[in-house]
């Protein structure tokens, strides 16, 4: 049986959302291997170079010193030129237009997520009412936007969401190549929470046609 544990982070630690309680949560699973959201170049950064470090990487070497893992960058697809560039670029300007009510209540939803984060933890990262505030996100963004009607930003907001499909889409074929070649009882997977909602809705349709079949464990 191929279980993997699907748990939803982010990359910076705060509050109850820290490398001590992800590695908890590492160590009551006690996977085979661990699936992450890294691409090859920043794999090696974080363990062979030493110059990245995200709280999902801390938690995992951590668990490392005592335990035998494989650990799997999957995050491959390659991105755009200029693309996490482009990307604050985009957010700086839609969060930082005093004139649109819109803009603040983007900046205060942001603020919010960090401390609902930070007071409750993973529960959060990996619940329904995590879902709820991206929803409220996208649809500010959006809105934002519109409003500004300015095609440099509709053109980065484009391929933004073309990446993000590409990534997801990647990211689940590399696990489902990695399960054909290698037999394992327990695995993990790192995924950002603003991913939760289209990857379980990708896991679902993968997993009516992907062989192996995965047993995906997660809250939903």
């Amino acid at each position: 049986m191929y279980n993997i544990h699907l748990i939803f982070t982010r990359h910076f630690e705060g509050g109850n959302c820290n490398s001590e309680e992800l590695y908890k949560i590492i160590k009551s699973v006690n996977p085979e291997v661990i699936f992450e959201e890294l691409s090859i170049s920043n794999f090696h950064k974080s363990y062979q170079e030493g110059e990245l470090f995200t709280l999902e990487t801390n938690a995992i070497k951590m668990y490392l010193l005592g335990h035998s893992t494989d650990h799997v960058p999957v995050d491959t697809f390659e991105l755009p030129k200029s693309y996490e560039d482009n990307l604050n670029r985009m957010l700086d300007r839609i969060t930082s237009d005093i004139r649109l009510a819109e803009s603040r209540n983007l900046r205060n939803l942001i603020n919010q997520l960090i401390a609902y984060a930070n007071q409750h933890g993973f529960s959060f990262l990996n619940s329904k009412y995590n879902d709820e505030v991206m929803e409220k996100y996208n649809i500010l963004k959006e809105a934002i936007l519109n409003q500004l009607n300015e095609d440099r930003l509709f053109q980065i907001h484009k391929l933004e969401k073309e990446t993000i499909e590409n990534r997801e889409e990647e990211m689940l074929r590399n696990i489902y190549q990695y399960s054909r070649e290698h037999h394992y009882h327990q695995g993990l997977f790192f995924i950002g929470a603003g991913h939760r909602k289209s990857m379980l809705q990708k896991i679902k349709k993968y997993n009516e046609v992907e062989n192996p079949k995965l047993n995906w464990i997660f809250n939903d």
